[in-house]
């Protein structure tokens, strides 16, 4: 038998944890008010206009605040040319340079006991021959190196990239500017295979998706996730203007579910600028791993490395690998219409993955239809 005392408390204790119950329910019940207000008046909204103005076939949109998903939808198609594919939540999308934080800087981060980031590069690559450029100067772009080459044409074979890119000439004084530099982060995956003895994809796959549960998440899907995966551009149209339609035996046809960056395709579908493919569903367990300060994932000095600005004084904000936006948000974006931004403030972050690319480039108004997004996602915070 209970004495009323004892009666008492347990009645009390009782009424305590229905209250919290009730509070979280409450708060759970408003959360969903907000994101269906948001999911209705501005989110569909806002990608159906952009399909229907043909800034991009489909999309997938990804929300996430204090760890709960707050919204997760597709739209459109995933592919248009040859055949009509409907945009799916989990369909892969080819990252472009969302590739350089989310694999390349990441492992290094994780690597930098072995990699030093203040350390010349040609103390690990030799045959580079250029005094001066240190790791962390690839990791924020002010290296002085030229933002892109055809490597494909001008390399000569894939054992003979590192040198070739010691070779060009610097644009610019390493450390006093910032130039976003594809080539920069093609020689971090270099040195990434060559320090390890092992390839990027097996690097990034032990320490970073394996770890995260990022199933979804690799370098050259496999033949049977071909089809799952946004096409890209067909008969690699952009690289041909780039280069003035110069001779080379380039694909034809719709790429999809190979790398349509020509470089990262020359090097195998695996490189340090571009290369990985993965879900929405995905990379919200990569951002997660952010918000959490690193979740056995990355040190703590490895997230100040990530979230700091390091090239103040210089003409653009980055940190090792993101760029750093005015409010301290992490930004970064991929050719083929790929983005994320990180409010590690507000343990919130927003993924919008398009294959603006498809069936081909020239279309305008991606850059446009993010800066309108982002803004509205935050403002929405």
């Amino acid at each position: 038998m209970f004495s009323l005392e004892e009666m008492w408390i347990k009645n009390l204790c009782l009424e305590a944890r229905q209250l919290i119950l009730l509070k979280n329910s409450i708060k759970s019940v408003f959360m969903n008010c907000f994101t269906k207000m948001l999911d209705e008046t501005t989110i569909n909204q806002m990608i159906n206009e952009g399909i229907s103005k043909g800034i991009f076939p489909g999309a997938v949109v990804c929300l996430y605040k204090e760890g709960e998903p707050l919204f997760i939808s597709a739209y459109g198609n995933r592919m248009i040319v040859p055949d009509r594919l409907p945009m799916l939540k989990e369909t892969l999308f080819d990252l472009a340079s969302l590739t350089k934080p989310i694999a390349t800087a990441t492992s290094i981060l994780i690597l930098k006991n072995v990699i030093r980031l203040n350390s010349d590069l040609i103390e690990y690559l030799p045959e580079f021959g250029k005094p001066g450029i240190k790791i962390i100067h690839l990791l924020t772009h002010t290296s002085g190196l030229p933002a892109w080459k055809p490597i494909y044409l001008e390399a000569g074979s894939r054992d003979n990239v590192v040198k070739y890119l010691g070779s060009l000439p610097l644009e610019y004084e390493t450390g006093t500017k910032v130039v976003y530099s594809c080539l920069g982060y093609i020689l971090l995956g270099e040195l990434i295979r060559s320090v390890t003895g092992s390839g990027l994809d097996r690097i990034a796959k032990r320490h970073i998706f394996k770890p995260l549960g990022m199933n979804d998440t690799f370098f050259n899907p496999p033949e049977e996730r071909r089809y799952d995966c946004a096409a890209t551009e067909e008969s690699s149209s952009t690289e041909k203007r780039m280069i003035n339609y110069k001779g080379y035996n380039w694909r034809e046809g719709v790429v999809v579910g190979e790398v349509h960056d020509e470089n990262a395709h020359f090097l195998g579908g695996v490189a340090g600028n571009a290369g990985l493919f993965s879900t929405a569903s995905d990379l919200a367990r990569f951002c997660q791993m952010i918000i959490n300060d690193g979740e056995n994932v990355l040190s703590i000095d490895s997230m100040w490395l990530l979230k700091c600005n390091l090239t103040k004084n210089l003409d653009g904000s980055r940190s090792a690998g993101w760029i750093i936006m005015p409010n301290g948000n992490l930004y970064h974006t991929g050719f083929t219409g790929t983005s994320i931004e990180i409010d590690p403030q507000k343990r919130a972050f927003a993924i919008l993955l398009t294959n603006r690319v498809h069936p081909d480039a020239t279309k305008e108004g991606i850059i446009e239809f993010r800066q309108v997004f982002y803004s509205k996602w935050r403002e929405s915070l």
